[in-house]
């Protein structure tokens, strides 16, 4: 019985480390892909355009705006909608000055 005691606080323990490693991992930041305004508008075009959501704007204010529009209506997470918040992110970064 004493065993028993013993284990479940450890138990409990684990599962509230756990929770608090993987919540943490979730809240990072995602990771920049450009290192100049040039390229997050690139990068942007390119993945809109593989999301099946082309844009015909060319200044990264339409380019992001076009990029929000798809998050916006798509707000479930995909490989897609990950690279383009990774996208806008960089735009408001590197373009926004």
């Amino acid at each position: 019985m004493k065993i028993r005691q013993a284990v479940v606080p450890l138990v409990l323990s684990a599962l509230a480390l756990g929770t608090v490693a993987v919540t943490d991992a979730a809240a990072a930041p995602p990771a920049s892909r450009a290192t100049t305004c040039g390229q997050a508008v690139r990068n942007t075009q390119n993945d809109l355009r593989q999301a099946g959501a082309p844009t015909n704007a060319t200044t990264w204010q339409g380019v992001r705006d076009a990029a929000q529009n798809f998050l916006n209506s798509h707000p479930w997470s995909s490989p897609a909608t990950d690279a383009i918040k990774i996208d806008v992110n960089d735009l408001n970064r590197l373009c926004a000055k």
